[in-house]
């Protein structure tokens, strides 16, 4: 079903690169043998055969994203629409308990749960699952069934700083961010390759249980975001005192204050992280800009461009201008 090899990266735990060796349930035609995805070592062949096999249930949803693209917000959002604006219960429990990351067991050797087991065991109606797999690598019944699915892209310059700063403060990455940014576009981070993880998802945007959307367009319209959403997910539709106060329990600084959704004091009681660090950093667009040099820049659009190439494409055509 995989095969996997050893990866040499600046990560503090071992890593290796999964392959399937088939995925023909996913309704793209391509060979997938090409498609590789790095992962802690733990993530090994039985854990993939838990993933690939675990049920799903016609009421579900998933939360799909590479990591720092969004996740957090949209899973917020997406818990309260299924669950009629229960504010008061999203504030009275961690959204990674209302919302699990399903293959987070194998990515950090300090969760001591059973993430899979937790999104078996959930109880709510309508499940809401999160992960950072790529298509090839999710439950199969997620496309065979045709489960929806949210997509949440980001533009790659952003997602690699928000990445090196998140894994440099909880101690998963050593190295500069020129190393990292090297790495990056090599596929010897966590999760890459980034560009075949948002490209399948985007060729797939038509499909009917598919939700595409990006995190620059989260930002600039989130109004008309969560209209397109609720449609999408059969909610009711929301009248306008109900929208503002959603919108406004989504604003940046309300997420960042909400201990609920934002783990950062958690992540420090758990991991030995640097005292400045931060789960939610700035929540903008173009961070980049303050932090890559022009040199890094170039290497990234470059690698960018000659990707998108391919398909036809150029990075604007995903987000538009950022």
């Amino acid at each position: 079903m995989y095969s996997s090899k050893i990866l040499k990266s600046s990560a503090t735990k071992p890593m290796i690169q999964i392959q399937t060796l088939g995925a023909d349930w996913v309704p793209l035609s391509q060979d997938w043998t090409n498609r590789w995805c790095t992962l802690p070592e733990a993530y090994d062949q039985d854990f993939s055969k838990r993933i690939h096999d675990f049920e799903t249930r016609e009421s579900d949803v998933f939360v799909v994203t590479f990591m720092k693209c969004g996740t957090t917000w949209m899973q917020e959002l997406a818990w309260l629409l299924l669950n009629n604006l229960d504010f008061e219960r999203a504030k009275s429990n961690f959204l990674l308990r209302r919302s699990p990351h399903i293959e987070h067991s194998a990515i950090d050797n300090k969760v001591t749960v059973d993430n899979i087991s937790m999104c078996d065991q959930l109880k709510d109606d309508r499940r809401l699952i999160k992960t950072h797999l790529p298509a090839q690598l999710l439950p199969k019944q997620i496309w065979l069934n045709k489960r929806k699915i949210i997509y949440v892209a980001r533009n790659p310059k952003d997602v690699l700083v928000s990445s090196y700063h998140f894994l440099t403060g909880i101690g998963l990455w050593q190295g500069s961010l020129d190393e990292f940014t090297n790495q990056f576009i090599e596929d010897r981070i966590i999760f890459t390759s980034y560009w075949s993880h948002v490209m399948d998802f985007y060729r797939m945007r038509h499909e009917p249980n598919v939700f595409f959307i990006t995190y620059e367009e989260m930002k600039k319209d989130l109004k008309s975001i969560v209209s397109k959403l609720s449609k999408f997910l059969e909610c009711k539709e929301l009248n306008e005192n109900e929208m503002e106060k959603l919108l406004e329990h989504l604003s940046f600084a309300n997420m960042k204050d909400n201990e609920t959704c934002n783990p950062t004091e958690l992540i420090k009681k758990v991991f030995n992280v640097k005292t400045d660090f931060q789960f939610m950093r700035k929540g903008v667009i173009g961070t980049h800009k303050d932090e890559l040099t022009p040199d890094q820049i170039k290497t990234v659009d470059t690698w960018s461009s000659n990707y998108l190439k391919e398909y036809g494409l150029i990075e604007n055509n995903i987000f538009s201008h950022f």
